[in-house]
């Protein structure tokens, strides 16, 4: 799990950067997905929620990280927009996903070696 101090930096750098509340909904979906995708019981991590990496890895992945469908994302993104979720939440969120899947590269990348 990315420990508070990283989350809170690489969410307001991602404020910082001035990214509209449409596309941080977009990317928090699309980083949802992705994590799901690469997880048994993919699902399980939720948009608006914060997350521990207890999770194992699916056993489809060959040796890269599995991207979500563009069609899931657009879904997801519209539900995420739909619960109106303040935006310095949204970029929260979108901190925690990324470096989660930060985590979940350096295992692949640890059971390669």
């Amino acid at each position: 799990m990315p420990d508070k101090e990283k989350i809170t930096e690489l969410a307001f750098r991602r404020y910082k950067s001035g990214e509209t509340y449409e596309k941080s909904v977009w990317y928090l979906a699309y980083y949802t997905l992705k994590i799901n995708k690469n997880i048994k019981n993919g699902g399980a991590i939720q948009p608006l929620e914060t997350d521990n990496l207890i999770l194992l890895l699916n056993e489809n992945i060959n040796g890269s990280l599995l991207e979500p469908d563009e069609t899931e994302v657009k879904q997801l993104a519209e539900q995420i927009y739909h619960e109106h979720p303040e935006k310095s939440k949204l970029h929260w969120f979108i901190a925690e996903k990324i470096l989660l899947l930060k985590e979940i590269e350096e295992i692949l990348n640890s059971s390669r070696n």
